[in-house]
């Protein structure tokens, strides 16, 4: 093993990878509902990007909600509840950098412009990540979090463009699964209305 790969968990197979895009591909196509849809995506960018966790997120007004998450996450990470509310607040650089249509890659010590950053990392144990805005229409709709703990290769501005060309392709199937759950379950998000 050289040095390049000391830290490293592990690596994806392309035999993953494309079992990863094939289940997304498929709940695409089959216009899946928004858990299904949700869940391939998380599992398509946990593979491709190796990463230690992914989590789709959608963002309304002045609230998140985390739709899934996969991976590990770390000793005494802070999770937000899966379909629980949890305000912009919390993340307000990060809130601003999507809603302006732009995503971010940082790394400890690298903010990547967006200082919140640095925070976010230590209170999830995490050495690098991606964030990348989910677009419906000219909307920001949510988000695509992908991160690797400490000791793995950090992100690179690379992965950053990928993350905002999929998660934008990814919009155009969440979004009108997003609306099709608003009409079904119209309390289910009451802020948004």
């Amino acid at each position: 093993m050289t040095d390049e790969h000391i830290g490293e968990r592990h690596q994806t197979s392309p035999t993953a990878r494309l079992a990863a895009a094939n289940r997304m591909r498929e709940a695409l196509k089959d216009r899946a509902g928004l858990s299904p849809i949700s869940e391939a995506a998380a599992a398509f960018f946990f593979e491709l990007f190796d990463a230690d966790v992914c989590a789709i997120t959608l963002l309304r007004g002045g609230e998140y909600r985390k739709l899934t998450t996969i991976g590990e996450g770390s000793p005494g990470q802070v999770l937000h509840d899966i379909w629980q509310p949890y305000p912009t607040s919390t993340y307000t650089e990060l809130t601003d950098v999507l809603k302006s249509g732009r995503g971010f890659v940082a790394s400890l010590g690298n903010d990547g412009g967006v200082p919140e950053t640095q925070v976010l990392l230590r209170k999830l144990g995490k050495g690098s990540c991606v964030g990348a805005p989910i677009m419906h229409r000219s909307d920001v709709v949510g988000e695509v979090f992908v991160s690797r703990m400490a000791g793995r290769h950090g992100f690179t501005g690379r992965d950053l463009a990928l993350a905002l060309d999929l998660s934008r392709q990814l919009g155009f199937r969440l979004g009108p699964a997003v609306i099709a759950y608003d009409d079904a379950h119209p309390e289910w998000w009451p802020i948004a209305k």
